[in-house]
């Protein structure tokens, strides 16, 4: 096939799947879309009034993914269940078009409907949805849009969908917001002050005179009983924190988010069996398990990452491993390493296992062991990069890795350092030299064959 050929294919290809992007799917998007009941996207609307057997509850749009009780109480509503309930208004689609109702709404049970939702939409835009009686001959209850006098039948699911009362839909823990909004943790407790600041996407960093290195996944546990502990009873209208004790909480958690001006923050203290807790300048108390307490207020050293060498992958520049005045250095050189003497896949074995070292035990650092070390561990870059750590052969076997400059010391198994490449294994004296095979022994060439009687002579 000739290029021009080649080149011309290749055009026509794109410019059917520019027709299929700009035009056909469009298309049959907005086709799909013509045959949803309420012509509203989810992101227009601003308010919902629901009324059903349960009552009546109103809400109103915070932001873009919060919502707000307004009626019968002023709270913060479950994001997911107001998400849930507008997924399933817009994506309605009649089982099928009866017709105009007239005068004859009774016939259909729409002149008292059962249960009914008005939204509210930006530019002032307002839709209600009423639902009647069963059809006799379906799975399904008649409807009708105000204003509109077409009657649906529509599936009897959405009788369940409207009957919302206020305890469904309200936020039954203490906050709502993404982890990934949290750029630093403050907590007050009887331990103290503890603070812990973001330095990156999975990265943290414990406040104090050694700057400890912290755990995202133990950080992220710190503050996750805050959205996800479920209230077993709410107290609304609490005129003030003292009734409950909050006045001189045990716990103070303040959480710095992403995009909120002020912190947030939690109030907690226990009574018995209770866990009483609020945000503050707000007028509910909610009863946790008392578990939450202790979970909200750790010791520093819980926190801290128990990788040896927690240093920022893109920061490093280079690890030096030195043992008996004697060095092995792997510096960085355009997007990868070199060094030591070392193969690319001895390096990239290397860093595979150091990005893994992590101890069995992590502890603050009392007395440093006496003597020497077996070997150390220089890792250099930016300041999030540069680390030294001294490891040290326990008596009952397994490592002790000291860092000083951090004031902690790692528990490692005796093993922990097995998955090494050999060349490092052997620098640090944790494994013998490789030794070349012995070379096969010289063999004296086979005599040449003597002539037989019959040739001799000839």
């Amino acid at each position: 096939m000739s290029p021009r050929i080649t080149m011309a294919l290749a055009v026509i290809v794109a410019l059917v799947a520019a027709y299929i992007f700009a035009v056909d799917r469009p298309m049959a998007q907005r086709a799909e879309q013509a045959k949803h009941l309420i012509q509203l996207s989810k992101d227009q609307i601003t308010g919902v009034t629901l009324d059903s057997a349960k009552g009546r509850v109103e809400l109103a749009r915070r932001d873009a993914t919060h919502w707000e009780l307004t009626q019968p109480v002023q709270v913060p509503a479950a994001s997911f269940s107001v998400s849930d309930l507008l997924d399933a208004l817009t994506g309605l689609v009649p089982q099928r078009t009866l017709g105009g109702a007239g005068s004859d709404l009774s016939s259909y049970g729409l002149d008292r409907p059962v249960a009914q939702v008005t939204l509210r939409a930006s530019g002032g835009r307002t839709v209600t949805l009423q639902v009647g009686k069963p059809s006799p001959v379906a799975t399904a209850v008649y409807a009708r849009l105000v204003p509109g006098s077409s009657v649906y039948l529509l599936d009897s699911s959405i009788k369940d969908t409207l009957s919302k009362s206020a305890t469904d839909l309200r936020q039954k823990t203490l906050a709502d917001f993404a982890n990934a909004d949290v750029q630093k943790v403050r907590i007050t407790s009887s331990k103290g002050l503890l603070v812990v600041d973001r330095l990156g996407a999975d990265r943290w960093r414990i406040e104090g005179p050694r700057a400890w290195p912290a755990d995202d996944f133990k950080v992220t546990d710190l503050f996750f009983p805050l959205t996800t502990s479920e209230a077993k009873k709410f107290h609304d209208g609490v005129a003030g924190p003292a009734t409950y004790g909050l006045d001189r909480p045990a716990v103070t958690m303040e959480l710095v988010l992403r995009g909120r001006a002020e912190p947030l923050t939690a109030l907690i203290t226990r009574r018995g069996k209770v866990a009483y807790a609020m945000i503050a300048g707000t007028h509910t108390v909610l009863e946790l398990d008392p578990s939450v307490e202790a979970k909200l207020a750790p010791d520093p050293i819980q926190l801290v990452s128990q990788r040896v060498l927690p240093y920022n992958a893109q920061d490093l520049t280079a690890v030096v491993w030195r043992r008996g005045g004697r060095s092995l250095e792997i510096r960085r050189q355009g997007p990868g390493f070199t060094g030591g003497g070392l193969s690319d896949k001895d390096i990239s074995d290397m860093f595979s296992s150091v990005n893994i070292l992590d101890a069995e035990k992590v502890e603050p650092l009392v007395s440093p062991p006496s003597g020497p070390a077996a070997f150390e561990i220089q890792t250099d870059g930016a300041a999030d990069a540069r680390f030294l750590v001294a490891f040290y052969r326990e008596p009952k076997g397994g490592w002790l890795a000291i860092d000083r400059a951090l004031g902690l010391q790692y528990r490692l198994s005796a093993n922990a350092l097995d998955g090494f490449p050999q060349a490092i294994k052997t620098f640090v004296g944790i494994a013998p030299p490789k030794t070349a095979a012995p070379a096969a022994p010289k063999t004296k060439p086979p005599a040449p064959a003597k002539p037989s009687p019959s040739h001799q002579g000839k």
